[in-house]
């Protein structure tokens, strides 16, 4: 759901993530951020291009080895909101969520949360 008062940049920048995500290009997905750029993944900060690369690098490995049920983005402003599901092989199911904070083209902020990343840790 796109609301009224939608940035058409925020949805632009989100097609581009989103269809950079599904291709698994990490170059791609990379270019949607900035050195100042942050990511906020369970509470913990991650700011800077190398940290947020290092994130999308294990993302990409495990949500390829499983079932990814993302939900349609609502976008409001500058501000992109995603939830979503996903299947591990042989695991149970995880639920998601996502915002985006959009500026001049640039994702400055993404925060994540998910149970999965404290079933699946990973160093960053």
């Amino acid at each position: 759901m796109i609301s009224r008062n939608y940035s058409k940049e925020t949805k632009k920048v989100w097609e581009h993530h989103i269809s950079s995500w599904q291709a698994g290009d990490i170059d791609a997905i990379m270019a949607d951020f900035a050195e100042d750029s942050r990511l906020i993944l369970n509470g913990k900060v991650y700011e800077g291009i190398e940290k947020i690369r290092g994130h999308f690098d294990y993302a990409l490995q495990t949500f390829a080895n499983g079932e990814l049920i993302l939900n349609p983005e609502v976008i409001e402003g500058e501000v992109i909101y995603i939830y979503w599901y996903f299947t591990p092989r042989n695991d149970n199911e995880y639920f998601g969520t996502c915002t985006f904070v959009v500026k001049n083209g640039i994702i400055k902020c993404e925060t994540l949360g998910s149970r999965l990343y404290n079933a699946w840790p990973h160093t960053i």
